[in-house]
């Protein structure tokens, strides 16, 4: 399948305008989460700094998107904000070092459960047969884009990219990409955090969401 990819300025306004968002939208979302990640220190646990970091992206979504009517809806945990007509969801992710780069490929960073295949394959589905869902079930079936989020060693690179193929919990194709403009890394950690007490330098840490039994 062909991939679309939007990286200059004008194509992504224009695009992320078609699906209801704004660049400021979602970059106000990914810096108020890396903002909750500068305000940690070396007596946070090592698993909340990726985990605070993705709670406060997914919640600042919700209230940047919240009004124009784009709405919360948690299955299992899995957490998504959903537009208007509930045809288009998005999820918020780890992405590895090739996020918001469109000369490459990027993936999610840690292995995907259940429920991010199921949503993927629901993409597949609604893309290739779309005269398989009758319309009152339209409603019922989101097109599940990712925000995909990288943080790198002076910037913070983010995507909303609508995946197209998973395999063992990593994404492997995008059908479309829409590279959103990095944010300056030390400019945000510099507001929150005093230089003596900079969170210390660990992987980032994703969490896998799997449907329950």
């Amino acid at each position: 399948m062909l991939q679309k990819i939007h990286s200059e300025a004008i194509d992504v306004h224009t695009r992320l305008k078609e699906l209801g968002l704004s660049i400021a939208a979602l970059q106000e979302a990914v810096q108020q989460g890396y903002l909750s990640r500068a305000k940690l220190t070396q007596h946070h646990p090592r698993i909340f700094l990726g985990y605070s970091m993705w709670a406060e992206t997914v919640a600042a979504l919700h209230d940047n998107l919240r009004p124009n009517d784009w709405s919360k809806v948690d299955d299992n945990n899995y957490e998504l904000t959903v537009n208007p007509d509930k045809t288009l969801a998005i999820a918020v992710t780890t992405g590895d070092e090739s996020t918001g780069i469109a000369a490459r490929h990027p993936s999610n960073k840690c292995p995907k459960g259940a429920h991010t295949i199921e949503v993927i394959e629901t993409n597949q589905q609604l893309d290739f047969f779309p005269d398989l869902f009758p319309p009152q079930e339209k409603n019922l079936l989101f097109t599940t884009w990712v925000l995909l989020i990288h943080v790198a060693e002076e910037e913070i690179r983010a995507e909303l990219s609508l995946p197209s193929e998973i395999v063992a919990g990593k994404i492997k194709a995008w059908k479309e990409r829409i590279i959103l403009p990095p944010l300056p890394r030390e400019d945000y950690a510099v507001l929150i955090t005093p230089p003596d007490i900079l969170p210390p330098d660990v992987p980032e840490i994703d969490v896998p969401i799997t449907r329950k039994a």
